[in-house]
């Protein structure tokens, strides 16, 4: 079964590192921040709206999953700290200073961003799907009735399959910060709808009251495919055993 964490402000080191020293969603501005300004800005933020709002985001561990790449590296180098194989940040959107400046509007107070849909490189192209169902599921145990993310369109370079994009040259003023966005595919099949766009940016909702069957469905059906691409068949067993 797979081991999800709540991402709070204490395990910020686990985060992927171009993610643990990044701050762009938690703060304004054009100029980027060196590493370990961002990374102390990130845990101030993640720290005081634990306290109003509760854990801002999801990791998953990559030794909870089947055939983790990371697996032979972490014996050969005798290292035991938990290998982080995704994560994904959300948060009230009034709580996200870089929303204000994408002009897309207030959105509902019973609402929450999704952001920064992060997968390591060697695990499978149905993870992001995962990690991103297991993000619904918790902010609608929490009360969450509306989903937005931000999707981009236009010439952005692709991190992973089925991930989570990161695009360039978006943020306000056309700087150089890279900002962790979504492809609008993944979000559409996911039961996100396009509300409005800001240049090449799509503001994308999800009604999770209603998504949540369709979800728990596409969560059952990647389960099985990746049980289906893990395990041979048994007429590859009898074929390997077999005398001729």
């Amino acid at each position: 079964m797979a081991d999800y964490l709540p991402l709070c402000a204490f395990r910020q080191g686990l985060l992927p590192a171009d993610c643990r020293s990044c701050a762009w969603w938690q703060t304004t501005g054009d100029g980027p921040l060196a590493p370990e300004e961002a990374a102390e800005k990130r845990r101030q933020w993640t720290s005081a709206l634990e306290k109003s709002w509760g854990s801002t985001g999801l990791l998953l561990q990559g030794s909870a999953l089947p055939n983790d790449p990371s697996a032979s590296v972490a014996h050969r180098e005798g290292t035991r700290s938990p290998t982080i194989a995704a994560a994904v940040s959300y948060a009230p959107p009034e709580a996200v200073p870089r929303l204000r400046e994408l002009a897309f509007g207030a959105l509902s107070a019973d609402s929450a961003l999704l952001f920064c849909l992060k997968v390591e490189d060697g695990y499978t192209r149905f993870l992001p799907r995962r990690v991103l169902h297991k993000a619904l599921a918790q902010l609608t145990g929490r009360g969450v009735k509306e989903v937005f993310a931000i999707a981009v369109s236009g010439n952005v370079r692709s991190s992973s399959v089925d991930a989570g994009s990161r695009a360039q040259g978006t943020g306000p003023n056309g700087d150089d910060e890279e900002c962790r966005f979504f492809p609008i595919e993944f979000l559409a099949a996911n039961g996100f709808e396009q509300v409005t766009m800001n240049g090449d940016l799509v503001l994308m909702r999800a009604d999770v009251r209603g998504l949540l069957f369709l979800v728990e469905q596409l969560g059952t059906a990647v389960r099985r495919a990746l049980h289906d691409a893990l395990t041979p068949s048994p007429a590859l067993w009898s074929r390997r055993g077999g005398s001729g």
